[in-house]
């Protein structure tokens, strides 16, 4: 690979090769000299195609973003408040989707289904009960006790989804099972 062929690198096309050789940029090391600031002030290129164009530099050198000028947060300072965004947005998704299902699953004028309904009410009071709960102390769980509930509402979500488009015994005995699996789990990790 030729140093002054700006092309090699990601987000750098002819056009923008073209816009930095004009900018007096001409090899791939004068590229990871400039400060970024000074990048994303070239005409059409911005802060946006600059961090980008810097990354593509690293990866070309195979030098690590902390070497480079471009200021980016670490991942492990992010990755807590990311888990947490995770762990509400799953929290509210779960909710409105319990919610949906017990909609469904009302046995308007079918008295077979009268004692599942029982059943299956009694197990979602309780599981709302420890959702508020977790809501609570949710800054106070560790990060593998809030991935670890953001995977099995996810299992949870996902197999409401498939049972509550009608009531019937089946679907009321999964869902059963389901909520009761994943409202016992939230009690050992809150407890």
């Amino acid at each position: 690979m030729k140093q002054n062929d700006l092309t090699v690198l990601k987000h750098v096309g002819t056009s923008r090769m073209k816009l930095l050789n004009d900018s007096g940029i001409t090899t791939i090391t004068q590229l990871h000299d400039i400060p970024l600031d000074k990048l994303a002030g070239i005409k059409s290129i911005g802060e946006y195609y600059a961090k980008r164009i810097k990354k593509s530099v690293s990866d070309y050198y195979g030098v690590k973003n902390g070497e480079l000028s471009v200021t980016i947060r670490p991942v492990k300072e992010e990755q807590p408040e990311r888990i947490n965004r995770d762990l509400k947005k799953k929290i509210k998704k779960l909710r409105k989707r319990l919610n949906r299902v017990n909609e469904n699953f009302k046995p308007l004028w079918k008295k077979k289904y009268l004692e599942l309904y029982v059943i299956f009410k009694k197990r979602l009071t309780k599981l709302k009960t420890r959702l508020s709960v977790l809501v609570r102390i949710r800054e106070d769980l560790s990060d593998d006790d809030k991935k670890t509930i953001i995977k099995k509402a996810d299992v949870l979500m996902y197999n409401l989804k498939k049972v509550g488009k009608k009531p019937k015994k089946k679907n009321y005995n999964i869902a059963i099972q389901e909520i009761q699996s994943f409202s016992k789990m939230l009690k050992e990790i809150i407890s």
